[in-house]
This record gives C-alpha cells, sequence and structure tokens, in this order.
C-alpha cells in the first residue's frame, strides 16, 4: 500500500527525528528535494539532517546555500542517533542506489520513508510515496510543503525549482503537467528567477566540460538502422578533460537532435572504474523496461543502472533489449 500525500504530511507531524538521503552521485532534483524536505521539518521544528554519501558535485552546490548537507564520507556523528530516527529517501526506492555509508545508515534507522516519482519496483514499501505521475521529486516536496502548511523560504523555493527544470528537460519531458506549471508558477511568485537559476545550472561550467563534449561525441556510434545512438566516455577521458564525472550526465541528451535516433545510450565510467548506463528515449521505447531488466530503474523516458560487467561485454545486450522493445 502506498502512503499518500496526506499520510506523509501527517507521519511528519507525528514525529520528531529525520534523516534525508538521495542516491549516491545525486542530481538537481534529489538535491533539491533533500535540501528543501529539510528547511520545511526545521520550520516545524523537528530535528532533520540532510546528508550525501560523498559531497555534493560542484555543479550543484548553488543548492544548498545554508550549507545544510553532511557528508558520510567526511566523518562525524549525526546529531542524533540513526535509530531514534527516520530515514527518509529521496529520488529512488532502491536502497542499493544510496552508496554503501548511506545504506547502512539507513539501516540503523526506525523506519524508512520513500518520496520518489519514478518507475515502481516489485517490493516497494507500505511508507513509501511513490508517484510515477510527478514530474519530479522536487514537485513531491512542494506539494508536502503545502500539505504541512510551510511557507517556503527563497533558498528552499531555488532547490524546488532547480529540481523541477532538471528532472522535466525545462518543462518539456512528458511528465511535465498542469500540476508542474502551477508548482513553478508559485515559486516564481515567491522569488525564484528562473534565468538565474537556468545560468547556474547549464551556463556556469569550466573549460573542462566542451573538452569532455567534445571526447564523448567522438565516441559517437548510430546502431539499428540509425534509430539508436550510443555514446561512451572512459575514466581516462574523464581525467584528461579536467572536468567531473556529473559534467557528463546531461551529454546523453545531445544525440535525440537527430530526427532519426529515438534511444540514446551513454556509457560512462568514473574515476573509480564504475561503469553506468544511461538511456534517454523520445517515447517510443521505455527505456525504464530497459534498465529493470538490468537491476536499474527510471522513466519511461530517463532510465539508468550501474554496469557489472566491461562495456565490450555489456554493450551488444543492451543493443539487444533495445532492439526487441522497438519491435514489441
Amino acid at each position: 500500500m502506498t502512503m499518500t500525500l496526506d499520510g506523509m504530511a501527517e507521519y511528519i507531524k507525528e514525529h520528531d527525528k529525520y534523516v534525508i538521503l538521495s542516491h549516491d552521485g545525486p542530481d538537481a532534483d534529489g538535491l533539491g528535494a533533500a535540501y528543501a524536505l529539510a528547511q520545511t521539518l526545521e520550520d516545524l521544528s523537528k530535528s532533520a539532517v540532510a546528508v550525501v554519501s560523498d559531497k555534493v558535485p560542484a555543479k550543484f552546490r548553488f543548492i544548498d546555500r545554508r550549507g545544510l548537507f553532511k557528508s558520510l564520507a567526511g566523518g562525524g556523528d549525526l546529531p542524533f542517533p540513526a535509530a531514534e530516527a527516520t530515514a527518509i529517501v529521496i529520488d529512488t526506492h532502491d536502497i542499493g542506489y544510496l552508496g554503501e555509508r548511506a545504506a547502512d545508515l539507513v539501516a540503523a534507522a526506525k523506519r524508512i520513508l520513500i518520496i520518489d516519482h519514478h518507475e515502481p519496483k516489485a517490493g516497494s514499501g507500505a511508507f513509501d510515496l511513490l508517484d510515477p505521475t510527478a514530474s519530479s521529486s522536487c514537485e513531491l516536496v512542494y506539494l508536502i510543503a503545502q500539505k504541512l502548511g510551510v511557507e517556503l523560504p527563497i533558498d528552499a523555493s531555488e532547490a524546488i525549482f532547480a529540481g523541477i527544470v532538471y528532472d522535466t528537460g525545462s518543462f518539456s519531458y512528458p511528465k511535465t503537467s498542469e500540476r508542474t506549471f502551477a508548482c513553478a508558477l508559485d515559486l516564481v511568485q515567491r522569488g525564484v528567477k528562473p534565468y538565474e537559476v537556468h545560468n547556474r545550472m547549464y551556463e556556469s561550467s569550466s573549460d573542462g566540460v566542451l573538452i569532455l563534449q567534445k571526447s564523448v561525441i567522438s565516441s559517437l556510434e548510430l546502431c539499428l538502422g540509425g534509430r539508436v545512438a550510443l555514446q561512451s566516455l572512459g575514466k581516462e577521458d574523464l581525467a584528461a578533460s579536467g572536468a567531473s564525472y556529473e559534467d557528463a550526465e546531461d551529454l546523453v541528451n545531445i544525440p535525440l537532435q537527430d530526427r532519426r535516433v529515438e534511444v540514446s545510450v551513454f556509457f560512462k565510467e568514473n574515476m573509480e572504474g564504475k561503469l553506468r548506463c544511461s538511456l534517454r528515449s523520445k517515447g517510443g521505447v521505455n527505456v525504464a523496461r530497459i534498465a529493470q531488466a538490468f537491476g536499474g530503474g527510471g522513466h519511461k523516458t530517463a532510465a539508468g543502472f550501474s554496469c557489472r560487467f566491461p562495456l565490450v561485454r555489456v554493450k551488444d545486450d543492451v543493443l539487444q533489449s533495445i532492439g526487441l522493445s522497438m519491435t514489441e
């Protein structure tokens, strides 16, 4: 049974200590939602700490204007024992995506709540707020704050707006709804300046990002009659660019500019040698189902998974899975 917005609001009113986490390698949606929820809980005089497994990615540090996030990699204790707290996991309902340190913290908590908008996997718990119709986890946190009667301050409003912009592809993805625009309108009326948010996310990168883009685009292959684009990034090219792993995230979208390309696939390796596959679709292929078949998840048009095998081994399997989906 899935928890409703009203149920989540009632639970929050009745309990006092919270640890808020998002998936490993968090994006603007996970970070924005965690930041705004921490602010909301503090406004209600709750004890809340937002944590990240490692550190907030450089491109999204503008979200954490008050320095709320605690890095688990930095050591130190929480302000209260995890066993006394409810762990709120945001923007994923797969604990395996939290990272080892965060997963251990969640395991120690007295209860787990999940706030997520990805396609559901089997085994979701009874205390989940899982709404795959929502544009983003930030949209859900905005609605929770509304239910709780909390007036969002400008920095929390900007954090939510940034997450919505990021996860809707600047209000262009299929799950962008009337409710999404109503939320965005309210945030702008609270003082959020859309251009400033866009500038911080998309127009403030380093020279290394351009070099990274050049490297990734040079790897482009068109497969299955030009209907599928494949790109890859190895850790050597990542290091040579001087950019960060997070800077590569949006490059999966570039091949979709080609009118023939229906699915874009991007294999990227971090500096530790861990390989991840990102999938994007124009809607004709449900890439969430493909990602789930490889142990991942996501949305119909945007999904991903961590690769257990080298690129040379998994690439053909992914292309075969996409090809089968195209014939269904």
